[in-house]
């Protein structure tokens, strides 16, 4: 049971931190850990299990997250390994419609939307024994419009096209932690170019000016001391 194995292990990061045994920065990396594991746990129940329903064809079903096509995109405090004891996870959520393991790649989206959503109610759909994680999926593209799931050169081509500076700055966290590694990883190499602009123009430094500001408004920091 993921509950109440989440449960037990936070009980034991939390005596450890309690006990003085650990500092602050292991303590967080040791709760995204645990993160990462819970959610790469659940990944691969539900990837076994569209595999027994001819949905997938993995190629390795003691790894199946393994050239699956699933990439899950850790966000926010997952991303950066700074979860604390009350942090919800940020999940951004792509699939490669080309990966092998894909059946069907016009049933996709269908497909991968699907299993995010089973996900997201493994995770946090509370039992006897609590919840797993409380899960967001609302920092992907334009999260009114767009299935739960999104094909890698979709967000490619929202990225380059429409992604905001907000939307850049989130992606600097971003990591992969669950499904198919190597894909998420490909994924965020190709994404650099939209990441780390190398020229700025005076509209997105005004914005990211604007966004300082409202970090420091929301802290009760006051005003900039730097221009911008």
């Amino acid at each position: 049971e993921l509950r109440q194995w989440k449960a037990e292990a936070h009980v034991l990061i939390a005596l450890a931190d309690l006990a003085g045994e650990a500092e602050t920065a292991v303590t967080v990396q040791r709760l995204s850990d645990l993160a990462d594991a819970c959610t790469r746990a659940a990944v691969d129940f539900l990837l076994r299990d569209a595999h027994g329903q001819g949905k997938l064809k993995l190629p390795d079903l003691e790894d199946p997250a393994r050239r699956s096509g699933w990439i899950l995109l850790g966000m926010g405090k997952l991303g950066a390994h700074e979860l604390n004891f009350s942090s919800d996870i940020d999940l951004v959520v792509f699939f490669d419609p080309q990966a092998s393991a894909v059946v069907d790649p016009l049933d996709a989206t269908e497909l991968f939307s699907r299993l995010t959503r089973r996900l997201v109610r493994i995770l946090q759909d509370r039992t006897e024994h609590g919840y797993v994680f409380r899960t967001d999926l609302r920092l992907r593209p334009d999260p009114g419009s767009t299935p739960l799931a999104i094909p890698v050169e979709a967000a490619l081509r929202y990225y380059e096209a429409r992604g905001q500076n907000w939307e850049r700055a989130a992606m600097i966290k971003a990591r992969p932690v669950a499904g198919d590694l190597a894909a998420g990883a490909a994924f965020l190499k190709d994404l650099q170019p939209y990441i780390w602009r190398k020229y700025l123009d005076y509209a997105a430094i005004a914005d990211v000016h604007s966004i300082k500001r409202q970090i420091h408004a929301h802290k009760g920091l006051g005003e900039i001391a730097v221009k911008g």
